[in-house]
């Protein structure tokens, strides 16, 4: 079994390159609010309909590659899913795709398609995430700006995950008067013996409390910690019992 999971990567744009990257990122939100115009009035939210309703004139209008417009599309319907109320798409992010994107282990690199065309960018990243990437052939990613300027590549990529053992078999124990013990699959212990001796108890209890003498006391209080014992005891044992047997 595997999991997506995203590793964020900070790339390293030089300044020949940031015009480049933030055009793209500025036709790209553009293309997303055009289309995200088009959706409302038609009241259309499918993306092959979509498709054929923006596609031609958002890359007219944006200079955008094919697969930008198509990914733009792909945003405004997964917004939508998400958050019904859709304002306005900011250039902070474009999505990227196979034909867009391509991560270079050997290198450490990625390959990016911008309005401009293709550019690798260097990966500024640790052992953390070389080591998520490694072996790795991820197909999309998303490039962002952050608000202190900086540029990151968040790509996604499967990572096994460890398949959750059994749950271990619980079995309840109802203690009660007339069934000692009633377990939770229906199985009942009623307790005859232990019944009879308790009664037992309470003959003898009651024969040495009318005697009032200091003797009598002395083995009521000896007698009293025998029963204790073995009530205890009685019961721990159709405990087991019926944990063992249940």
């Amino acid at each position: 079994m595997t999991q997506a999971i995203t590793v964020k990567c900070k790339l390293i744009v030089t300044p020949d390159l940031t015009q480049s990257v933030d055009e793209t990122l500025v036709g790209f939100s553009d293309a997303c609010n055009q289309i995200l115009l088009e959706a409302k009035e038609q009241n259309c939210w499918n993306t092959t309909k979509l498709h054929h309703l923006t596609y031609k004139p958002v890359r007219e209008a944006t200079g955008l590659k094919a697969n930008h417009v198509c990914q733009a599309i792909r945003r405004v319907v997964n917004q939508h899913k998400t958050t019904k109320q859709i304002h306005k798409f900011r250039p902070t992010s474009i999505s990227l795709d196979a034909r867009t994107f391509k991560y270079i282990e050997s290198l450490q690199k990625v390959g990016v398609t911008l309005k401009s065309g293709r550019v690798n960018f260097q990966l500024k990243i640790g052992g953390y995430q070389i080591a998520l990437l490694r072996g790795q052939l991820p197909t999309s990613a998303t490039l962002s700006k952050s608000r202190n300027g900086n540029y990151y590549i968040n790509i996604v990529v499967q990572v096994p995950i460890q398949p959750k053992g059994k749950t271990p078999k619980v079995l309840g124990v109802d203690l009660g008067l007339r069934d000692i013990a009633t377990t939770s699959t229906g199985k009942t212990w009623n307790g005859n013996k232990l019944r009879a001796t308790r009664n037992k108890f309470v003959r003898v209890r009651a024969s040495i409390q009318s005697k009032r003498t200091k003797s009598a006391k002395r083995l009521l209080r000896r007698l009293s910690g025998k029963e204790s014992r073995f009530r205890a005891l009685g019961q721990s044992q159709y405990i087991q019992t019926a944990c063992t047997r249940g």
